[in-house]
């Protein structure tokens, strides 16, 4: 499978107790790494402080981007 709209599929088909393992799989993989929105006004700033600060660095990405173009 080389595309997301592949996997997309893929998932889609299994049965729910399937979806539901690989769900759980997934989360282990990804972790802590995932991240989170804040629930108060002052982490949202501070979160949004961090993600402008991690995407002038080049370490946020953004979607659709391409390097080396």
């Amino acid at each position: 499978m080389s595309t997301l709209m592949e996997i997309e599929s893929a998932v889609t088909a299994l049965p729910t107790s399937e979806q539901q393992m690989l769900l759980k799989w997934l989360q282990s993989v990804v972790g802590s790494s995932v991240v989170k929105q804040p629930t108060t006004a002052a982490r949202r700033d501070a979160w949004l402080r961090s993600m402008e600060q991690r995407r002038l660095r080049g370490t946020a990405g953004t979607a659709g981007s391409q390097s080396g173009k």
